[in-house]
C-alpha cells in the first residue's frame, strides 16, 4: 500500500471524529452524532479499508499533538477529546486522571491544543459560552505548550481582530489584579503578564513551560550570567 499522502490526510479530518464516544457540555456520554445505529438497514455503505486506515491515524496524529500541550507527567493518564464551540466533546481516548487534553486546530484561530483540569475546563466552557464571567470555585489550569493564536489579551470575546501569535505558555486561571500584582497587561513572549485585565477573566498568563531550566541537586553551585538591558 503507498504510503498516506499528507493531503489526503489533512482533507479527511473532519470525518476523523465517526463512530466515537461524545462528552457534551453538561459531562454526560452520549453516541456521536455520526456513529452507525445498531439498527443500520442493510445494504448502507461501509467504509473502505483505505478511509479506516485514514481515520485511524488521524486519530493518531491528534492524540499525539494533544498530548503534547502540557506536562507529560498530567497528559499520561489523561482522557485526550476533542471539543466543538459550544463546548461539547468527543472523546479520542479515556484516560484515569481528571485531565483533558484537546487537540485543537490549527487552522483556526482560537482553536489550540491545550491540557485542562477540571476548572480549567469550567473557565474554558464559560468563555465559549460567553458567561459575563467565570464559574470555577478555584483556581484552574491550563497548559497550551504548543503555543496559540488568538484576537486579542484585553477582551476575551473578541472575535474580529487580526490573529496574535502566542508562544508557549500556561495560565493560572483566578482573578488576578494587575496593579497590585506589579505585572504587565501587555502581550509579550517571555515572563509572565495577566491577561483579560480588568475583566473578569482576567488571569495569569506565563509564557513558557513550568519545566524549563535545569533542577538543583545538592551540591550544585550556582552560576549567575551577566545580561545587558536597557535603561
Amino acid at each position: 500500500m503507498e504510503p498516506f499522502a499528507r493531503r489526503k490526510f489533512i482533507s479527511m479530518a473532519a470525518a476523523s471524529g465517526a463512530g466515537l464516544v461524545s462528552l457534551n457540555a453538561h459531562g454526560g456520554f452520549a453516541r456521536s452524532e455520526e456513529e452507525p445505529s445498531p439498527t443500520s438497514e442493510p445494504g448502507e455503505r461501509l467504509s473502505s479499508p483505505d478511509e479506516n486506515l485514514a481515520s485511524e491515524e488521524i486519530k493518531k496524529e491528534k492524540i499525539r499533538r494533544a498530548m503534547l500541550a502540557g506536562p507529560s507527567m498530567v497528559t499520561r493518564e489523561a482522557t485526550v477529546a476533542e471539543m466543538d464551540r459550544l463546548g461539547n466533546m468527543t472523546v479520542l481516548r479515556p484516560g484515569t486522571n481528571e485531565w483533558v487534553c484537546v487537540p485543537g486546530d490549527q487552522n483556526v484561530i482560537g482553536r489550540p491544543d491545550m491540557a485542562l483540569d477540571p476548572m480549567g475546563m469550567v473557565w474554558m466552557k464559560d468563555v465559549m459560552a460567553r458567561k459575563p464571567k467565570p464559574t470555577n470555585t478555584s483556581p484552574g489550569l491550563i497548559y497550551m505548550l504548543n503555543g496559540a493564536t488568538q484576537r486579542s489579551f484585553t477582551d476575551p470575546f473578541d472575535t474580529t481582530s487580526p490573529a496574535i501569535p502566542i508562544g508557549p505558555h500556561w495560565m493560572v486561571l483566578w482573578p488576578f489584579d494587575a496593579t497590585a500584582a506589579g505585572l504587565s497587561t501587555v502581550m509579550r513572549d517571555a515572563g509572565t503578564m495577566v491577561m483579560f485585565a480588568g475583566t473578569p477573566y482576567a488571569h495569569l498568563h506565563i509564557c513558557g513551560s513550568p519545566w524549563d531550566g535545569t533542577e538543583y541537586s545538592r551540591g550544585d553551585r550556582g552560576i549567575w550570567t551577566m545580561k545587558y538591558e536597557r535603561p
